[in-house]
């Protein structure tokens, strides 16, 4: 799982938590993405979500490629 916070870093999303969850519902209405059970708990996204979303804005998930440094994260 990862953290609401992670995946917001990684797309650059500044809102609230709130804010996002509405946002990822709004896609999800608009078939951009599909949430399924199990996908968001809490304010921490699956794995296999995470990366289905960072997809969707064109994130390539690869060290070597794009390797993404997350404020705070070594």
């Amino acid at each position: 799982m990862k953290t609401f916070y992670k995946i917001k870093s990684l797309i650059g999303y500044q809102q609230t938590d709130s804010v996002f969850r509405d946002y990822l519902m709004q896609l999800n209405e608009a078939d951009v993405i599909q949430i399924n059970d199990g996908d968001i708990v809490g304010n921490k996204v699956s794995d296999d979500f995470y990366t289905r979303l960072a997809a969707v804005f064109g994130i390539q998930l690869d060290d070597e490629l794009n390797p993404v440094q997350i404020e705070g994260e070594q």
